[in-house]
């Protein structure tokens, strides 16, 4: 018997536990309080294609358009904001990467995720408890929240996600395993991880997952997506729970006299606008940079080159060998220099932001890479000279925090006095 059997079978029992038991309160309120069409007569949104048809990459757009399908296959129709938080420059250590999507606010209707990194993970796994969560924060009155409070726990956003039809997609990522390799040189690396999003752990997942299975008419196909663990804790607790579905019934106020609900849902869900993620690279867009002016006296060396070998071949062909050859050889060298200085030693620009210091075309009005606007030119002695006051604004207030008798404490926010002297000299 494998270890997750065995832990199964210590995990999954009636009666259950106080824990487990407020959590089926908590979705027989939701159950009452938004009808239970959603719970037992919607489809179970399945981890497929069949769900899924979108062609995913790791985009602002595709995270944007997921988050659209999981409301609609979820029967919500909020209208959502994604906005990229996420930094230039991509600091990724190894090779598992971890999405971070958090609901920055929910009002009148506008749903608004900070997208700080799109990982390698459960991405559907992830958000579907972000809905879940969004779902509860959207509802007047909620009676999870306190007043003055804009935001669902997890274990709420979980149980909600489950109540909406994403069960399978929150218990498949309530536990998981991952996986990456590469090969470097002659070896192989490779990284493992046992991941888990949202607010409940496998076993709570799958129970209330067990009970959707168990009060429902039908039994929905998208369990078959469930991963191997999750297909084995699904089946512990329905024997389990099987003969006492008449208690899990009145738990979950199923059999109390409501109107019936009507889902209503648009043919296809709401499209996120196109937009190019290498645009939302360009980290300078709409502000103003300066180009640095530079110059190199290196540049001539090729064109000595060059000159040395043609007034070879020309001397040679044309004179023979001999003192005209030679004097052939050294004018022809001469233009040669004259022409490397002219075409390698002419003044070249780069860009001024610390972020970026990319070439510049002499003629362009704009940074291809960073896409900030230039309104100045500056030499390279002028941008030396602002680093180095920098610097030294650095070391003073390096000096004021070592003389402070809060040094070191890091609960001790650094004084606006002290602080201020880092931005105070932007070029």
């Amino acid at each position: 018997m494998s270890d997750v059997r065995m832990a199964m079978m210590g995990e999954a029992a009636w009666p259950l536990s106080n824990e487990r038991e407020e959590l089926l309160v908590m979705l027989g309120s939701m159950i009452g309080r938004f009808g239970a069409e959603r719970f037992v007569e919607a489809p179970v949104v399945s981890a497929s294609k069949r769900d899924f048809p979108d062609r995913w990459e790791p985009s602002l757009h595709a995270v944007h358009q997921l988050l659209y399908r999981l409301c609609w296959l979820a029967h919500v129709d909020p209208e959502i904001a994604v906005v990229d938080v996420r930094p230039i420059r991509d600091n990724l250590n190894g090779m598992l990467h971890t999405t971070e999507c958090e609901i920055a606010s929910c009002n009148a209707g506008v749903v608004t995720f900070h997208l700080a990194s799109i990982g390698n993970d459960d991405v559907a796994g992830v958000m579907s408890h972000k809905i879940g969560q969004a779902f509860l924060d959207l509802a007047p009155g909620e009676p999870f929240r306190t007043p003055g409070r804009h935001e669902t726990d997890e274990v709420e956003g979980t149980v909600a996600a489950v109540f909406l039809g994403l069960g399978v997609l929150a218990a498949n990522s309530s536990m998981y395993r991952r996986h990456a390799a590469r090969v470097v040189g002659r070896e192989e690396r490779s990284e493992q991880l046992i991941a888990q999003a949202g607010g409940l752990d496998i076993a709570d997942a799958t129970l209330l997952l067990a009970v959707q299975d168990l009060v429902r008419d039908d039994v929905p196909d998208a369990y078959a997506t469930l991963h191997a663990a999750q297909r084995d804790w699904l089946e512990r607790w329905r024997d389990v729970l099987e003969p006492h579905e008449a208690e899990l019934r009145e738990l979950l106020r199923l059999d109390e006299e409501r109107a019936p609900l009507q889902l209503n849902r648009a043919a296809e869900p709401r499209r996120a606008p196109a937009v190019s993620e290498a645009e939302l690279k360009r980290f300078n867009r709409g502000r103003e940079i300066r180009r640095v002016r530079n110059r190199s006296v290196l540049g001539v060396i090729p064109g000595l080159f060059l000159g040395i070998l043609c007034g070879a071949v020309v001397g040679r062909l044309a004179l023979g060998p001999g003192t005209g050859a030679l004097a052939v050889g050294l004018g022809v060298m001469v233009l040669g220099g004259v022409f490397g200085w002219w075409r390698w030693c002419r003044p070249f620009y780069t860009c001024a932001d610390g972020a970026c210091r990319k070439l510049i075309s002499a003629k362009a009005a704009t940074c291809a890479h960073c896409g900030g606007t230039i309104t100045a030119t500056i030499t390279l002695a002028e941008l030396q000279a602002h680093w180095a006051v920098l610097r030294a604004a650095e070391d003073e207030r390096d000096a004021l925090l070592d003389e402070s008798e809060f040094a070191g404490d890091p609960d001790v926010e650094v004084p606006r006095s002290i602080a201020k002297h880092t931005s105070s000299h932007a070029l």
